[in-house]
């Protein structure tokens, strides 16, 4: 039995030394997987979910620097209703470790995107109620503590509002 054994990894061997002499597939094998493993354990998350009286803000901090956090930012409705146009606003955002600024790529409720940094502006996403119509806006409240701040806007928010945001590093 184990001379069948022996012989089966004999023939797999020399499959892969044929192989390797008509295209390198043998090396493209051998080259995957004595790369450095990566282990991915599940994505890390937090959920934050509170309610803001019409020209209310909430500060939090970004839960990782150097590395991209996807932030999703959501206006519950507790009417029935659904907003208009969408209820769902996010933003991709890193955080320079050093405290040299906050980059992002934002994407708007009315599906508009807009990439910038500290260097230029601090207004990251927004919730829109239509045209030059601005409900809650995501904005940077602190390069150095690596904090934002969601604020709601009074004159078009005239009850409070529950906002759910996830945030996945």
């Amino acid at each position: 039995m184990r001379k069948k054994y022996f012989m089966g990894i004999m023939a797999a061997a020399a499959a892969m030394v044929t192989m390797a002499g008509a295209g390198g597939v043998a090396y493209a094998v051998t080259a995957a997987t004595s790369a450095p493993a990566v282990i991915v354990t599940g994505p890390d998350h937090q959920r934050l979910t509170f309610t803001l009286a019409p020209g209310g803000s909430r500060v939090f901090r970004l839960p990782a620097t150097n590395d991209p956090v996807r932030i999703d930012l959501d206006k519950v409705s507790i009417n029935g209703g659904v907003q208009t146009p969408s209820e769902v606003f996010s933003a991709l955002v890193n955080a320079d470790a050093n405290n040299a600024g906050i980059s992002w790529i934002g994407t708007n409720s009315d599906g508009s995107q807009a990439a910038n940094s500290t260097i230029h502006s601090s207004d990251i996403t927004n919730l829109m109620c239509g045209a030059h119509c601005l409900i809650a806006s995501l904005d940077v409240a602190s390069i150095n503590a690596h904090a934002l701040v969601l604020r709601t806007n009074a004159a078009t928010s005239v009850i409070r509002e529950e906002y759910v945001i996830n945030l996945w590093y």
